[in-house]
């Protein structure tokens, strides 16, 4: 597929540790992500590309539980009801393929 200067995809980042439902995706052009880069955005927010909405929603939800996830970990240690933070976060399908990973340090 030939994407152009102004012809739109979407764009799907990591999710902050309090963010809200779709705040990891957005629809933008070439241009539209070049500002995006100067305003801000690096690629330590792991920036990936769809051609299709829906598959970009799935994935921004994927990376917002995995947020999440890791957040309630962090809490339930931090109240001393589990010991010790796991390293790593993998977010698996029925057949064990890893769909997402985070590192938890």
């Amino acid at each position: 597929m030939r994407f152009g200067p102004s012809d739109k995809f979407w764009v799907v980042v990591d999710a902050t540790p309090n963010a809200t439902d779709g705040e990891n995706v957005f629809q933008a052009s070439l241009r539209d992500l070049e500002l995006q880069f100067k305003g801000g955005l690096t690629m330590a927010q792991n920036p990936t590309l769809f051609t299709d909405e829906k598959d970009a929603r799935m994935e921004a939800f994927g990376r917002l539980t995995a947020i999440r996830a890791k957040r309630a970990i962090e809490q339930q240690v931090a109240e001393g009801r589990i010991h010790g933070l796991p390293q790593r976060l993998e977010i698996l399908d029925g057949a064990g393929k890893v769909l997402f990973e985070a590192d938890l340090r």
